[in-house]
């Protein structure tokens, strides 16, 4: 649609009917009852007269720093809301009422329709405050109300709440009246902005003219920004896990060169002009490759930047094809598209630096591109390393050039030569109460055999790093039980067969995609039993509720 045609259908959005504040509220962080996620969501009525401050109520606070700040000092949801929810989800009564959503003002007559970008409005004798944009719901909006697509339909009935700037401070307090002073905006609801914030995700006039919208939060006019520039973001990650969205972008295939007979270096390069960015501790990425881009593989980075990256990709002849594909198929020129992985800067290894006695590496085969990084960094800074790397053979020894050779012991298969663990990995502490730092990647039976042994020794689990990718898990394991907490079944995972098959062929509908645990659509929660997680579209927090049905399995029974 034109920007002259949207233009002659807009009409002026209605003005609010007078309203009252029904309640003023605040909240700490703290856990959410059940899970294993901290919001602060649940927040308190408060009585009497408040502060409000540049940034929101005094004592109120965010767990998630976007969650916040300056032009999101205030949300407000409209109360009439609820009653919609009770009867479209009966049996939530006691979650659907003033309160749920963690605003922290309600009124009954404002809403997303008849509020627009930049109004003003006036609350009791002192305070202004400013609209300046909706909320986007995220996945603790599931856990929340204890359903999983609530984010989902939050977002798609448009019934978010919005956000406020504080233009001026002061008191306010319940039975203030709330009254409209001033609209810039007069064909901007809330409602219209979401409109293509959600639905129609590619006006790329619209975008420009919102941009420059009088008010809209910097946020907004970001994400807009960015649609104009790459295109539109995928909200997956927000909707199901509380992560930045992924934001998919063209790289092209630089230089390909063989490094040993089954692996090969693959260097790319951005097609966007970008922000050049280092990438963070233990770094990976994601890509999407193959006829129509149907593939979907992590792999660690080897060295680089976000703008020029290298990987270093074995071939599995035993695998789903990814690697094959790459190494057979995938030509110089060529354009995937890529995405971070989730890099953290500060991880274990940071935790324990400089109270471990030593940081000992353990690699199999290609696992040697999880941590070459990792390993320069504290070769740089003088700290003890040792590598001990298991290979087929010497000449598959990938990236030796880059590895303290006087700290690095080679185990070559066809040698006879056999990496024991218990031998690497000491059973007691140092003189000094110290015990070394452990990573290890590689092969699925070494990183088991590697957990085992930590575990049997009680190694600290803060000392043990592991790096796995989906490109290597298929689902399949050892069999166990699973409930459905929502109908009471129980359902057989065989060892064969991986729970999202076993949970399709019983007839639910689980949405899924790479089915190797990259990108996250197959996230089922769990409430009970251990799970072993594989992939990595989920962060730590995410796998305290969480599992990725695709390759994830339960250990003797779980609950789902």
């Amino acid at each position: 649609m034109s920007l002259t045609t949207e233009s002659s259908a807009v009409r002026l959005a209605p003005l609010p009917p007078a309203d009252t504040l029904l309640s003023l509220r605040t909240g700490k962080i703290r856990p959410l009852g059940g899970v294993n996620i901290r919001t602060a969501i649940n927040k308190r009525a408060r009585q009497g007269k408040w502060e409000v401050t540049p940034v929101g109520l005094l004592g109120d606070e965010q767990q998630f720093i976007r969650h916040g700040g300056p032009e999101k000092a205030l949300h407000q949801y409209c109360a009439g809301h609820y009653d919609v929810w009770n009867a479209e989800l009966p049996g939530r009564e006691d979650l659907f009422k003033i309160g749920g959503f963690g605003e922290n003002l309600s009124a009954m007559n404002m809403s997303e329709t008849n509020v627009c970008i930049g109004d003003i409005f006036r609350v009791g004798p002192e305070v202004l405050i400013q609209v300046s944009g909706p909320r986007q719901p995220c996945y603790k909006l599931n856990h929340r109300f204890q359903h999983k697509k609530i984010s989902a339909m939050t977002q798609s009935s448009g019934r978010t709440g919005w956000y406020y700037r504080v233009l001026q401070t002061g008191f306010i307090e319940q039975g203030d009246a709330m009254e409209l002073v001033e609209r810039i905006n007069p064909t901007w609801p809330l409602s219209r902005v979401q409109k293509y914030l959600y639905h129609e995700k590619d006006s790329i006039e619209i975008f420009q003219e919102l941009v420059s919208l009088p008010a809209l939060s910097e946020e907004m006019v970001g994400i807009f920004q960015d649609r104009i520039d790459h295109g539109t973001e995928d909200m997956s990650g927000r909707l199901e896990g509380d992560r930045v969205p992924v934001v998919w972008r063209p790289y092209k295939l630089a230089n390909k060169t063989d490094l040993t007979p089954r692996i090969k270096s693959f260097i790319f390069e951005a097609q966007e002009k970008n922000e050049d960015s280092e990438f963070g501790q233990f770094p990976f990425v994601r890509i999407q490759f193959g006829p129509n881009g149907t593939i979907s593989r992590a792999y660690s980075v080897v060295s680089g930047t976000t703008s020029r990256f290298e990987l270093g990709i074995a071939r599995d002849d035993n695998s789903r094809g990814g690697s094959i594909y790459l190494h057979d198929n995938l030509n110089v020129g060529d354009i995937i598209k890529v995405a971070p992985g989730h890099n953290v800067v500060t991880t274990q290894n940071e935790k324990v630096h400089g109270i471990v006695s030593k940081h000992i590496f353990i690699i199999g085969g290609i696992g040697v591109t999880a941590f070459l990084g990792e390993i320069e960094k504290l070769s740089r800074e003088s700290v003890e390393v040792e590598v001990h790397y298991a290979v087929r053979s010497r000449k598959d020894a990938a990236y030796l050039s880059r590895l303290p050779l006087d700290k690095t012991t080679i185990y070559a298969k066809d040698q006879g030569q056999r990496l024991i663990l218990s031998q690497v990995i000491p059973e007691h502490t140092d003189d000094e109460g110290r015990r070394p730092a452990v990573y290890c990647c590689g092969p699925t039976s070494l990183m088991n055999a590697c957990r085992d042994l930590a575990t049997d020794i009680g190694y600290p689990k803060v000392n043990v790093h592991f790096e796995e990718f989906g490109d290597t898990t298929t689902g399949t394991g050892e069999p166990f039980e699973v409930e459905i907490k929502s109908t009471g079944q129980t359902l057989q995972v065989p060892r064969e067969k991986s729970l999202l098959q076993v949970l399709s062929d019983a007839g639910f509908e689980i949405e899924s995609s790479c089915l190797v645990g990259n990108c996250g659509t197959c996230m089922v929660d769990y409430y009970e039993g251990e799970v072993d997680h594989k992939g990595v579209a989920l962060d730590e927090e995410q796998k305290k509720g969480s599992m990725l049905s695709c390759v994830s399995r339960g250990k003797g029974k779980i609950v789902v």
